[in-house]
């Protein structure tokens, strides 16, 4: 996100691989890959965050309607239902096809993949996942298949 804000900005390190991490910055991602202020995309993902949205399974337990309004809170107003029905189609699209943010990442080969991957999501086009992948070093790739060794 050259010139833009970056994962630091919002206290994230997704090259680290965490799976908290790395859910955090596929949120954020999703929240600056679409027209609107970085400032107001930062903010919201500040609130969604401290009103416990840590996992992509929070967004199977809230409607679109309170999801509408804590959009609002950070200031996404222009697009809001809009969002509300991305991320709650994004987030059961994650847990149904992948488990996991991590593991989407984890078992992809290379960022072509993961790529792939992420725009065949409904709601992610290929801003949302340049966003995302420019920030996920190379070594995380097929690590799931590291972890299966062990």
């Amino acid at each position: 996100m050259s010139g833009n804000l970056s994962p630091s900005d919002l206290d994230l390190d997704p090259s680290s691989g965490s799976p908290q991490q790395l859910y955090r910055w596929f949120l954020a991602s999703v929240l600056f890959g679409r027209p609107i202020q970085q400032s107001v995309a930062a903010e919201t993902y500040r609130v969604l965050i401290k009103r416990d949205f840590t996992s992509p399974q929070k967004f199977g337990e809230i409607g679109r309607e309170p999801l509408r309004r804590l959009l609002d809170q950070g200031g996404y107003v222009r697009l809001d239902y809009q969002m509300a029905d991305t991320l709650h189609a994004v987030m059961r699209s994650i847990i149904s096809d992948h488990g996991s943010v991590h593991r989407l990442v984890a078992t992809a080969e290379n960022e072509a993949e993961l790529t792939r991957r992420l725009t065949a999501l409904k709601g992610i086009g290929p801003v949302t996942a340049r966003i995302f992948t420019d920030q996920i070093p190379a070594a995380l790739y097929g690590s799931a298949r590291e972890d299966a060794r062990d």
